[in-house]
């Protein structure tokens, strides 16, 4: 009953919002009236959720989703959508975030291969989470790099309901790409704003950057406002994983960091050769990553064994062998 009360809460506040507020000609009267509802409703969608829990961490990111769509526009942008239907339809793509597939997307990114990255993820993500179910807690870079590789992998999902957009619509659309390859990153900006994460990617993008480079002029000014948002929203995750001030404080500095790291990088008079780049994001990225998920891999099996990966009880997926040490 509780959750049904704050979904029916959720949807009327999308309408109120959409028929009333939305037409209120003073800004911050609307910003009022959008940002007090919002934080209630996330305050109460979230308060109670079990700790440890991605599923709750993932609550909590489409709560925060839904209140920087609204913001961006009835605040920012109250003549953005002037009917119903698209206003709503944008609001839920952030549960299944199709998008048009491209004739170069195609060429480059068969359908076949949705399936087989999908299939090459949920074996090395199963592999590694029994790995990592079996060590006990650090924050090691060893055990950093294989938490992250953990997380990249587990998007093994999209890959596949991806793949079967594709043949439903006849390669006409697909699951937008979560993950684009990390690894091969040769820039924080390249990392955050093309490789990692895209569905938070495309979001902030077109509901913060965009509408607040056009009110300052200044793409700096609004890249790092990005990535203090992104700062608050990891700070509510990390509460709500673990109820710890330090954790959460981590997670903003971490962003704080990643923020000025970006800014510096874009007004560096000169470019630094494609290997050294790469090499310099990689290694900037593993020796911050403990800022942000440093709490999950020292909670050890406390934390795995409340997020088992999807199919993990499958017997027909196969198996690969777990080492019989754990790296320090």
């Amino acid at each position: 009953m509780h959750s049904l009360l704050i979904l029916t809460a959720w949807i009327a506040q999308v309408l109120i919002c959409f028929y009333y507020v939305r037409l209120l000609p003073n800004a911050s009267i609307r910003c009022i009236w959008v940002l007090v509802p919002c934080v209630i409703l996330t305050y109460l969608t979230t308060y109670d959720l079990p700790r440890r829990s991605m599923s709750s961490m993932l609550l909590g990111t489409y709560c925060w989703f839904a209140s920087i769509r609204l913001i961006h526009w009835i605040v920012m942008s109250p003549n953005h959508y002037n009917t119903l239907i698209p206003y709503v339809r944008r609001l839920l793509w952030m549960f299944l975030p199709v998008v048009p597939c491209t004739e170069d997307y195609r060429k480059q990114w068969p359908i076949h291969n949705d399936f087989l990255m999908s299939a090459l993820k949920i074996i090395i993500n199963h592999w590694l989470y029994r790995w990592l179910l079996s060590c006990s807690g650090s924050d090691s870079y060893p055990r950093l790099l294989m938490f992250f590789t953990f997380a990249v992998t587990y998007t093994f999902f999209s890959d596949f309901v991806s793949g079967i957009i594709r043949l439903v619509t006849g390669d006409k659309y697909r699951h937008t790409t979560t993950i684009n390859f990390p690894f091969l990153a040769h820039s924080l900006r390249d990392f955050w704003g093309r490789r990692y994460n895209q569905l938070v990617s495309s979001v902030f993008r077109e509901s913060i950057f965009q509408p607040v480079r056009q009110c300052l002029s200044s793409a700096t000014l609004a890249s790092l406002i990005v990535f203090l948002v992104s700062g608050l929203l990891h700070v509510h995750l990390a509460w709500l994983a673990v109820h710890d001030l330090q954790v959460a404080l981590a997670a903003m500095l971490f962003f704080v960091i990643h923020g000025v790291a970006c800014v510096i990088e874009a007004h560096l008079p000169f470019r630094l050769p494609v290997l050294v780049s790469w090499f310099y994001t990689q290694i900037f990225l593993l020796a911050t990553a403990s800022l942000q998920i440093g709490v999950f891999v020292k909670a050890g099996s406390d934390f795995f064994s409340d997020n088992a990966p999807l199919f993990f009880d499958q017997k027909w997926i196969p198996k690969l062998p777990v080492p019989n040490f754990c790296p320090k």
